[in-house]
């Protein structure tokens, strides 16, 4: 498993420091009330209340899912470290959707009502916080166009380029970036099947586009791939490393 932060609320004090110069870890540390830590992937299912307090991954990743009608697993997002999981938790107006801690994840629990009332007391504090929300939603309904209206292999390097965005926010530029998640999850992710996930992955690799160790992938170009798909970062609002 992996460790926590030495401090808690670290990588997300990190992230939100992208949309104000005001520290925020500070203010949200006093309403951590619990940590817990996953030594194998396991789901939270929502209508059984496993998703009662705000998570914030301190180390790790996760995702957020459903079952379809047909037994089939629709993947709508993913969060790396210092993402807050479950922001819809705040709202009476927003279905709660279930989410799957991978295995060696480990998460901050902070009260909903404190949170809620620190929000109201703190308007600073609300707008950074609801920034960042907003722009995760921004760059989801970029990957979702991309997935509408592009082939495999565009869609593949987009999902990757997002796992970049999501280290990159918390001030990580790895070279060689570590896919988190199993074939299965890239496919349903992606809305195909792990076969052809496989032979997408063959290609861009065949194609010199990128370099694969494992569970591990390098850009060969990754600038030219971002202009190429008109990639936006919606999360460096103050600063572009």
């Amino acid at each position: 498993m992996q460790a926590p932060e030495t401090t808690p609320l670290a990588s997300l004090a990190c992230r939100l420091a992208n949309f104000s110069a005001v520290e925020a870890g500070d203010k949200l540390r006093s309403l951590v009330g619990g940590q817990r830590g996953y030594d194998r992937d396991t789901p939270a299912w929502a209508e059984r209340g496993d998703l009662s307090n705000i998570v914030v991954i301190e180390s790790g990743w996760a995702y957020k899912f459903t079952i379809m009608h047909d037994g089939r697993r629709h993947i709508a997002d993913f969060f790396g470290p210092g993402a807050i999981c479950n922001w819809s938790r705040l709202s009476r107006f927003e279905e709660q959707d279930d989410i799957l801690f991978k295995s060696g994840t480990s998460v901050a629990l902070l009260d909903p009502v404190l949170l809620d009332q620190k929000l109201a007391d703190d308007a600073g504090l609300a707008s950074t916080i609801k920034r960042h929300e907003l722009a995760r939603v921004m760059r989801t309904t970029q990957r979702i166009r991309a997935f509408i209206s592009l082939p495999a292999i565009e869609r593949t390097l987009l999902l990757l380029l997002d796992f970049a965005d999501e280290l990159r926010t918390v001030g990580k530029v790895p070279d060689w970036i570590c896919t988190p998640f199993a074939q299965a999850e890239l496919a349903d992710m992606l809305g195909l099947t792990p076969v052809h996930v496989s032979r997408v992955f063959k290609k861009l690799v065949e194609s010199d586009i990128i370099e694969r160790d494992g569970n591990s992938v390098r850009f060969t170009d990754r600038r030219r791939i971002e202009r190429d798909l008109a990639y936006r970062r919606f999360f460096q609002a103050r600063r572009s490393p």
